[in-house]
C-alpha cells in the first residue's frame, strides 16, 4: 500500500491528498520488518527495497574456484585500551584454526596495537595490516606513517580508500592512488582498495558510475602485473550498509562486483577481471556471510563491528570457505563481461512512468521525469558527429520540456572528440550521470569532469569537447540576452562535494511553512542577471507557493518529497528525478526527507 501510494499520484488524490498520505506513512511505515531501525539511512534503505531504483541480477559468471577467499577485520578506532586489544588478539589466536583450504585472514588493528598484533598472531596464519598509510617515504611530515616503515615492521596489508577516510578526512581518489602506488613500491606490502556508493548515489542510480570512477582513479598508473600477482584486493562497501546493520542482498552485491570486473576488463584485460579478488563489506555477520559467499563474484568479506569479537569473526571466516561456482566459466577467447547485464538476466523493477507534463484542469502545472525516463535506450539517436576529429562519436538525446526560454532533457555520447569553434548561443548546465570528459577553453585551460559533477557552459563559450568515456547527462539550456559573462567565457566544473553542507549558506526557516519548520541553505554557482544556477537544500516540512515569480528547473540529488499542483494532482519525487516549475506555478511542497537539488532559475 505504501509502495502504491508513493508511486501513483492518483492514489494520493483518492486518499485525501499528500497531507493524509504523509500521516498514514508516519503511522504505518515499516511495520512488519521485524525490528525498529536505528537511523534515517536504515529506514531509507528498507523503503528502497520496495520502491527504489531497479535491481539487476546479472548472469552469474566467473572463476571463483581460482580465487582464494579473503576475510579481513577492520577494527577501526577500537578497542579503547591495550588490555582489551590483547584480550581480543588472545581470543583470535585461540579460536582460529588454519587449514590448507582456509580463506586468507587479515586483521587491521589501530597503530598503537600493531606490534602486539604482529607478535601474538605470528605463526597462526592470520596476517596483520594497517588502516592507512601515507604516500611519502620520509621527511618533515608530522603524523604520517610511510609504507617502508610498515613493511619493515612486518605488516602485509594496507587498507586504503575506506569511505570513512574519504568522507571524514577528505581523502580524494588522487590521494588514494598516490598511497596505493607508494605501498606497491614496497614488495612485501599488499593493498585492499575500498570502493562504494553513498545512499544518495545509490538512490540516484549511480552505483555503477561511482565504483567505476573510484576503481579507475584509484588504480591509475598501477601495472597489470601488480594486479595479476594478487597484490591488490578490492573491497566493495556500499556506504549505506556500513555500521547500519543492513546488508546488500547477495544479488545486489553480485551485481556490483560484476560491474567492478567489467571496469577492470575495460581498463586492463579479461585476465585481470577474472583473477581479481573482490570482497563485500558492510555489516557482514555470521548469519549473512554464507549467502553472500554463494555468489560467484564475491570473494570474501571486509568485516567491521563483528571483527571485534573473536567468536563472531571466526564464524564469518568459517562461512567464507571456498565455494565452487555453480555456473560454467566462459569459453576461452570470449569476454567474461561483454555487458553488465548479459542475456538471460532477471530484472526486478518498479513501474517506469513517462514524464508527467501538465495537469487535468488547465492550471499551471509542473513537469516531472524519473531517472528511468532518460534511460539510454530511450534516447533518440542523432547519428555520428560530423565534426569529430578523434574517434567516431555519436550521440542521442531526449527532451523533457521547454518552458519559455528554458528547456530540459538528457544526452548521451560515445567516446570521441571535436572542436566547437563557434560561440554558444545559449547557456547550458548539466549534471553528469556517468562517463568522463574534458572541456578545453580557447586559452587551452582543460576542465575534466565525471559522474556527480555539475558543468556550466556559459553563452559565448567555444573550445573543444573530448568524451573520454561514454557520457550520460541531464541538461538545462537557457536562451538569454548577452551579458558581461559572454566576454571571455569559461567552462565551470562543480564537483559533488562542492555542495557539502559546510559549503552552503544558511537562509533560515521558510516563512511560508504550513507544517513543521522547514529551513533552506544554498550555494550559488552562477548569476548573469537573467538566470541563476545553484544547489540548495530544504529540511522536512511543508510549505505553499503562490504564483512562483520565475521558472525553475532542477535535478534532485538527494531526498524525498511530494509536489502538489493547485488542481490537486501530485507526484512523489526522489533522487534522480528532474522537475520543472513554470513561472506563475502555485502549489505545495511536502518534504519527507531533506532534499538537495541542483537548480536553474530563469526570470
Amino acid at each position: 500500500c505504501l509502495s502504491a501510494a508513493m508511486a501513483d499520484p492518483s492514489i494520493v488524490r483518492a486518499n485525501g491528498g499528500v497531507a493524509t498520505v504523509r500521516s498514514s506513512i508516519r503511522n504505518s511505515m515499516f511495520k512488519g520488518f521485524g525490528r525498529k531501525l536505528k537511523n534515517d539511512d536504515a529506514r531509507r534503505i528498507r523503503r528502497h527495497a520496495t520502491v527504489g531504483a531497479p535491481v539487476y541480477v546479472p548472469e552469474l559468471r566467473g572463476t571463483k574456484s581460482e580465487r582464494r577467499p579473503i576475510v579481513a577485520g577492520n577494527w577501526k578506532l577500537n578497542p579503547s585500551t591495550r588490555d582489551d586489544a590483547m584480550q581480543l588478539l588472545s581470543d583470535l589466536k585461540r579460536n582460529y584454526v588454519n587449514n590448507a583450504d582456509s580463506p586468507e585472514v587479515v586483521v587491521f588493528p589501530p597503530l598503537p596495537y600493531l606490534s602486539d598484533a604482529l607478535s601474538m598472531l605470528a605463526g597462526t596464519g592470520i596476517e596483520v595490516g594497517v588502516q592507512n598509510a601515507g604516500s611519502r617515504g620520509q621527511g618533515a611530515f608530522t603524523g604520517e606513517v610511510s609504507p617502508s616503515m610498515l613493511a619493515s615492521s612486518g605488516c602485509k596489508y594496507v587498507l586504503l580508500g575506506h569511505s570513512e577516510r574519504r568522507s571524514l578526512f577528505g581523502e580524494t581518489d588522487a590521494d588514494i592512488n598516490s598511497r596505493i602506488k607508494a605501498c606497491l613500491d614496497e614488495p612485501s606490502l599488499n593493498v585492499i582498495l575500498c570502493v562504494g556508493e553513498t545512499l544518495q548515489e545509490y538512490e540516484a542510480g549511480l552505483l555503477n558510475a561511482i565504483v567505476d570512477t573510484q576503481v579507475r582513479k584509484g588504480l591509475a598508473g598501477v601495472s597489470e602485473s601488480d594486479l595479476l600477482s594478487g597484490r591488490i584486493v578490492i573491497a566493495y562497501e556500499p556506504v549505506w550498509a556500513i555500521g547500519t546493520g543492513l546488508v546488500a542482498t547477495p544479488e545486489q552485491a553480485q551485481a556490483a562486483h560484476v560491474a567492478i570486473r567489467k571496469t577492470l576488463e575495460s581498463v586492463y584485460s579479461e585476465n585481470v577481471a577474472r583473477s581479481m579478488r573482490i570482497q563485500y563489506g558492510g555489516s557482514v555477520s555470521p548469519e549473512s556471510v554464507a549467502s553472500l559467499m554463494e555468489m560467484p563474484d564475491v570473494d570474501g568479506a571486509l568485516v567491521g563491528g563483528a571483527s571485534l569479537k573473536a567468536d563472531s569473526f571466526t564464524r564469518i571466516v568459517d562461512g567464507s570457505y571456498p565455494v565452487a561456482s555453480s555456473s560454467p566459466s566462459p569459453s576461452s577467447g570470449s569476454s567474461s563481461y561483454p555487458h553488465l547485464f548479459p542475456s538471460g538476466q532477471q530484472e526486478i523493477k518498479q513501474d517506469d512512468p513517462s514524464a508527467t507534463i501538465g495537469g487535468t484542469s488547465g492550471a499551471v502545472t509542473f513537469s516531472h521525469a524519473p531517472v528511468s525516463y532518460f534511460d539510454v535506450h530511450k534516447l533518440k539517436s542523432k547519428g555520428p558527429r560530423k565534426n569529430a576529429d578523434v574517434g567516431q562519436p555519436y550521440d542521442a538525446t531526449r527532451p523533457l520540456v521547454k518552458i519559455g526560454s528554458t528547456s530540459a532533457g538528457s544526452w548521451w555520447c560515445k567516446e570521441g572528440g571535436w572542436l566547437s569553434p563557434n560561440p554558444r548561443a545559449t547557456t547550458e548546465v548539466f549534471y553528469v550521470f556517468s562517463g568522463h570528459g574534458c572541456l578545453t577553453d580557447p586559452d587551452g585551460t582543460r576542465h575534466f569532469f565525471g559522474p556527480g559533477d555539475t558543468v556550466l557552459l556559459p553563452k559565448g563559450w567555444k573550445g573543444r569537447w573530448d568524451v573520454l568515456q561514454d557520457i550520460h547527462k541531464v541538461w538545462f539550456v537557457t536562451d538569454h540576452p548577452d551579458t558581461a559573462h559572454n566576454y571571455n567565457p569559461r567552462a565551470v566544473i562543480s564537483p559533488y562535494n562542492t555542495f557539502a553542507p559546510q559549503n552552503l549558506n544558511l537562509e533560515g526557516f521558510r516563512a511560508d511553512a504550513t507544517h513543521g519548520i522547514p529551513s533552506t541553505a544554498s550555494y550559488l554557482i552562477h548569476d548573469n542577471g537573467y538566470m541563476r544556477v545553484g544547489c540548495s537544500t530544504v529540511t522536512p516540512g511543508s510549505f505553499a507557493i503562490s504564483n512562483q515569480p520565475s521558472t525553475e528547473c532542477f535535478h534532485v540529488l538527494e531526498g524525498l518529497f511530494f509536489l502538489t499542483n493547485s488542481d490537486g494532482t501530485a507526484r512523489r519525487c526522489v533522487a534522480g528525478d528532474t522537475v520543472c516549475l513554470p513561472k506563475d506555478w502555485s502549489g505545495s511542497w511536502d518534504v519527507i526527507e531533506t532534499v538537495k537539488k541542483l537548480w536553474v532559475d530563469v526570470d
